[in-house]
C-alpha cells in the first residue's frame, strides 16, 4: 500500500510541475497578440508590401517616383514601382530596386526604343525637410544631373 501511494504521489508531483508548463505554453500569445488554439506561433502577418511617394526636381524637370518598399526592413528596400512625369516615355519606366532611408537610391527601366534613355539612377541624402539632396543619370550614370526629391509620404492614395 505505501508503494502505491508513494507512484500516486511521485506521478502527482510529475503532473503538477509538468501541468503548468503546457498550460502556460498553450496560453503565451503569438507574434500578432493571439493567445491559445487560435495563435499561430508564426511570423506576424507584415504591412509589407507598402508604398511612398517621391516627387524630383530639377527646374522645370519633375519626375514622380510611386515606389513599394518592404516596410520591415530599414533602410527600406525599394522593390518595385513606377516613374511618372516628365520623364521620357513617361508611361514606360518600371522602378527596379534601390532604397529609402538616410541615403535614397532608385533604379529604374524602360524597354529600349525611340530616342529615350532605357535606364535611370537616383541617389541622394537625406535633407529636412523631408527630402533628398543629389544626382542622377541615365544608361549607367548616377551624377549627370543635379537634383532635389521631395518625400511625400507614405501609402498615399494617389502619387502625383
Amino acid at each position: 500500500m505505501a508503494k502505491i501511494i508513494s507512484q500516486v504521489l511521485l506521478l502527482s508531483c510529475a503532473l503538477g510541475v509538468a501541468a503548468p508548463v503546457a498550460v502556460n505554453a498553450q496560453q503565451r500569445p503569438d507574434a500578432n497578440g493571439q493567445v491559445g488554439a487560435e495563435a499561430t506561433h508564426t511570423f506576424a502577418t507584415t504591412t509589407s508590401p507598402a508604398t511612398a511617394c517621391l516627387q524630383l526636381h530639377l527646374g522645370s524637370t519633375v519626375f514622380n517616383f510611386n515606389v513599394s518598399i518592404n516596410a520591415d526592413v530599414y533602410p527600406y528596400p525599394i522593390t518595385g514601382g513606377t516613374i511618372t512625369g516628365s520623364i521620357c516615355q513617361a508611361p514606360s519606366w518600371k522602378v527596379t530596386g534601390g532604397t529609402l532611408g538616410n541615403a535614397l537610391t532608385i533604379q529604374g527601366s524602360r524597354p529600349s526604343g525611340n530616342s529615350c534613355s532605357t535606364s535611370i539612377s537616383v541617389i541622394g541624402n537625406f535633407n529636412n525637410p523631408s527630402s533628398y539632396i543629389g544626382t542622377y543619370g541615365f544608361n549607367g550614370s548616377s551624377t549627370m544631373f543635379d537634383h532635389h526629391t521631395l518625400f511625400l509620404g507614405y501609402n498615399r492614395p494617389t502619387c502625383p
